[in-house]
């Protein structure tokens, strides 16, 4: 199969803002993530939601919501237990940066996602250890490396394994690395921007809180595939502005930037 590479027009395709829109009205996500031990990976992705979308619901734990309240204003924070409460209000739900391994976030993640098949979801970092393949469904993103990869899908990660992957379980896959590669079972997509900086913490967070901001008003296939580009592209304009010295902080201030940049391309 033919492999298509991603590239600015992605960024293009994605939703406008409308003029006279009201809040709400561009976009609102929920976040499902982070815990006692960590909060940092969740609070990337949430803040990077935040530049895309009007409203980011924060999900986490009783012990985590102090620090995530302190960490931006732009986040409406509550513990798991109130997650209901806003289901219907939103467009897309990212869960998994951060997120404790444990039965009770299993159990979380099986009800939300096999109960609610109309929203979108990106799925990454903890939950990728947690769900088990045949809760995916058509509506979802799964963003894994290497590792995660073959203990999700039980497969070798490849290209022709993410795009068997992705037609297997009726989903779109992320296949993280040197190269990305992007499936939803159908199509297969790679993209080539990106550096050896993106190593770095955070990086993955911030890569899946651009997919659930994008998501929120733009197809999960694109919203995908644009992500990926911009997130590998503002880490190229970095390395050239800064060598190797920057971290996942630089990258999520360049975006907007690059964004800019791109769709002017």
């Amino acid at each position: 199969m033919p492999i298509a590479k991603t590239s600015s027009a992605d960024i293009k395709r994605l939703a406008k803002r409308k003029p006279k829109s009201h809040k709400g009205k561009n976009g609102v996500v929920l976040l499902v993530a982070g815990s006692k031990a960590y909060h940092g990976a969740a609070i990337f992705a949430g803040a990077t939601a935040s530049r895309i979308v009007d409203l980011v619901y924060f999900a986490t734990a009783e012990q985590n919501t102090a620090i995530v309240k302190k960490s931006s204003p732009e986040f409406i924070v509550f513990q798991f237990n109130h997650i209901k409460t806003v289901l219907e209000s939103v467009d897309s739900i990212l869960i998994g940066p951060g997120l404790e391994r444990s039965q009770r976030m299993r159990g979380l993640i099986h009800n939300l996602l096999t109960k609610n098949k109309r929203k979108k979801f990106v799925l990454d970092a903890t939950a990728l250890r947690l769900i088990s393949p045949s809760w995916l469904h058509s509506n979802c993103v799964v963003t894994p490396h290497s590792d995660e990869f073959t203990c999700l899908f039980k497969m070798q990660p490849t290209k022709e394994n993410a795009l068997k992957a992705a037609k297997k379980f009726n989903c779109i896959v992320v296949l993280k690395g040197p190269i990305d590669y992007i499936s939803d079972g159908k199509q297969l997509f790679e993209n080539r921007t990106g550096n050896a900086g993106m190593t770095t913490g955070g990086t993955g967070d911030i890569l899946a809180g651009l997919i659930v901001g994008f998501a929120a008003k733009s197809p999960l296939l694109l919203s995908a595939k644009a992500a990926c580009y911009l997130n590998g592209k503002a880490a190229d304009l970095l390395q050239k502005e800064k060598g190797s010295m920057w971290n996942a902080s630089d990258l999520m201030d360049r975006l907007p930037a690059a964004k800019k940049k791109l769709e002017r391309t």
